[in-house]
């Protein structure tokens, strides 16, 4: 082989390297900046970091915070049913604390309609993942429930825990 093939097929490498670092390290980066300026109170910065990989690059954690800071009215006005969709989407991709949340709006009826079953449901798959709060959350919820609601409830959650029960290795915190 020729040096000027090898000296291309090194270019190619190298630009292709050059390329993945390009398009998929920022947006790790970018969400990370975005975090950094939430807690640091900074949330116009936080909203036009977290609002682009939310929408754009389906960015799990970033639809998370975008839940909490529409929750919470941080940088924008406080909108229960937008926080709502936001936690949905992040808790449909095993974000364990936006699922709790998500239970949270479903047993309050913030964003959504009041619905005990399905913040049964939600609090169910946040704490099959383990979140603690959850475990405790679900059965308060389950108190709540008349026996006809319990059954129908238990089988809700089972479907759902199915569904969404597993944290995916592009949502897992251990990547």
């Amino acid at each position: 082989m020729s040096s000027i093939k090898r000296l291309s097929r090194r270019v190619s490498r190298g630009f292709l390297a050059a390329v993945f670092a390009c398009v998929f390290v920022p947006a790790h980066a970018d969400f990370n900046d975005g975090v950094l300026a939430l807690m640091t109170g900074d949330n116009d910065k936080a909203l036009k970091t977290f609002v682009p990989l939310a929408e754009t690059s389906d960015h799990a954690y970033a639809q998370y915070f975008l839940g909490r800071m529409y929750a919470e009215g941080r940088g924008v006005e406080a909108d229960p049913k937008v926080a709502a969709e936001w936690f949905r989407k992040a808790a449909e991709k095993g974000v364990q604390d936006a699922q709790f949340r998500l239970g949270g709006c479903y047993e309050r009826g913030e964003g959504v309609p009041q619905d005990m079953e399905y913040a049964y449901g939600w609090y169910s798959v946040s704490a099959h993942i383990g979140n603690p709060k959850a475990a405790t959350a679900m059965k308060a919820a389950e108190s709540k429930l008349s026996p006809d609601e319990k059954k129908s409830a238990l089988e809700l959650a089972q479907e759902m825990i199915r569904k969404y029960g597993t944290v995916p290795k592009e949502t897992s915190r251990e990547q």
